[in-house]
């Protein structure tokens, strides 16, 4: 066995660059900097395999046209791209400045008042359109202003005025965003205008959608309760944990989401800096224990907003996060406003395809069996977990090419790629939709055959989609992991086959 592997993975180290398959995901943010159909195009074909679209920036009219350009821009190049549509989520703001004034001086030392209404900044007076301020802060709080550049320690609050003394000044702009470290703020996760978005996102079919601020696993279950109302099919829901309350329940948050991000930026405000790393190893090993798409975002090349290279450091971020186990790394406002969005992707596929020249990641604790609980009374889940653990041992002791996992809602495939299995991924779905939200999931490219109850059939019949699509080629070996009988039920695989693709 150790033989065998030792030979795949010098001939992996021996591929093409660009023709080795390349298993981290990358997630790149539309903004100006990709405006139309051909930069959409452009940034596809450069390496991007899910598109973000801010539900903080934009109308709806330009939300419904990028949507129809990423759709129409993806058929065209033969890719299956997911749509991550992201929630505004509770985004504290200072009011506006004075006609004219681009920004005031805010001085370290000083004495400012903040008021709970959006009215108009100056040096001494400050507002925030956080009506309930007043009733989450007190003596002793400090308010972040501008991702943490302003800082205001709170020395008394009375009348509905917070005295503050200014403990790292600057220069402040108008609306900037506000974050209270340490506040007891809830509510946030579904403001009424995500819930607006919500019924946007639903109608237009997106893939996934972006939770910010969220609390507790009851944020989520109440975003899956409010995109319900408005369709049968529910996007998939991505926690961004960027508070430390979200930190202390995130294995409850895990059980209910779709996928987790690494929303380093708030999380960064919300935690002393130095914490982040900590905290962003331990999201990751959770989702990687769990079998759960993890995202790791914000700042990963942000040199490139104005530069076309990459710093030592940010190459090294890149890296690390692809050791840690991520499935998925993420570009903001370098694709966003950057100045140089196709050579941003285009370097950070390079780094994830040096990083895996060797052969896929896989961390402690993908390596580790889900952990499901004694009491379960469904024992479907614990026949899942060993099939998609036996499909990984089987592929590293056989020269399966290829795994194909069937699947209807991407449960299967999940279980499968959790163990980072060293064969490329095929999921098999009965339905764009699911096809299409499987190429988040690390190390998975999809296609989407119609069911058929005979299980042969539907073997013979996939296998020839697959060559056709340019996936495999006809003879070589597929591990497939499926169910018996075929069905239109999910969670119940049970099946795990050999097979000569095309035959």
């Amino acid at each position: 066995m150790e033989s065998q592997r030792g030979e795949r993975q010098r001939t992996l180290a021996q591929a093409d660059e660009q023709t080795r398959e390349r298993r981290v995901k990358i997630v790149t943010t539309l903004g100006p900097a990709v405006a139309g159909l051909e930069r959409i195009r452009q940034l596809l074909s450069a390496g991007a395999d899910v598109v973000r679209i801010n539900a903080a920036h934009g109308s709806t009219e330009h939300r419904t046209e990028l949507i129809a350009q990423v759709r129409e821009a993806a058929d065209e190049l033969g890719k299956r791209v997911p749509i991550l549509f992201d929630l505004q989520g509770l985004k504290i703001r200072t009011g506006p400045l004075k006609d004219g004034e681009k920004a005031i001086p805010v001085a370290r030392g000083s004495k400012v008042e903040v008021v709970a209404e959006p009215v108009a900044s100056t040096s001494g007076r400050i507002g925030v359109n956080y009506e309930p301020l007043m009733d989450v802060i007190g003596p002793g709080s400090r308010l972040l202003i501008s991702d943490g550049l302003i800082e205001l320690l709170v020395e008394k609050v009375e009348n509905g005025v917070a005295k503050t003394r200014v403990g790292r000044g600057g220069m402040l702009l108008g609306r900037q965003g506000v974050t209270l470290p340490g506040a007891p703020i809830r509510g946030g996760a579904l403001t009424d205008a995500d819930r607006v978005d919500v019924e946007f996102a639903v109608g237009q079919g997106v893939d996934y959608l972006g939770l910010s601020f969220i609390h507790d696993a009851d944020d989520l279950i109440e975003a899956r309760q409010a995109a319900s109302e408005h369709g049968v099919y529910v996007p998939g829901l991505i926690a961004k944990i960027e508070r430390p309350e979200a930190l202390e329940h995130l294995e409850e948050i895990a059980e209910q989401a779709d996928g987790v991000m690494v929303a380093r930026g708030d999380l960064g405000v919300q935690l002393p800096p130095e914490r982040v790393p900590r905290a962003q190893k331990r999201i990751i090993s959770v989702a990687n224990r769990t079998g759960l798409p993890v995202i790791t975002a914000t700042q990963m090349l942000e040199s490139m907003i104005t530069q076309p290279v990459a710093t030592r450091a940010e190459t090294s971020d890149v890296a690390n996060a692809v050791w840690d186990g991520t499935d998925a790394v993420m570009l903001s406002a370098e694709t966003a406003v950057g100045k140089y969005p196709i050579e941003a992707v285009q370097t950070m596929d390079r780094i994830i395809r040096e990083v895996e020249k060797e052969g896929p990641v896989r961390s402690a604790a993908a390596a580790t069996p889900v952990p499901i609980q004694p009491d379960d009374p469904d024992p479907t889940h614990k026949f899942a977990d060993a099939i998609a653990r036996a499909a990984y041992a089987l592929s590293d002791q056989t020269p399966a090419e290829h795994i194909v996992v069937f699947t209807q809602t991407g449960y299967a495939v999940r279980r499968v790629a959790k163990y980072r299995p060293f064969p490329p991924i095929i999921g098999v779905a009965s339905d764009e939709r699911t096809a299409r939200r499987l190429n988040l999931i690390w190390g998975v490219k999809s296609l989407v055959v119609p069911i058929e109850e005979n299980p042969d059939a539907m073997f013979r019949k996939a296998g020839r989609a697959i060559i056709e699509a340019g996936m495999a080629r006809i003879g070589e070996y597929a591990l497939i992991v499926g169910s018996l009988p075929m069905t239109h039920e999910s969670g119940r695989t049970n099946l795990v086959h050999f097979r000569k693709l095309g035959t």
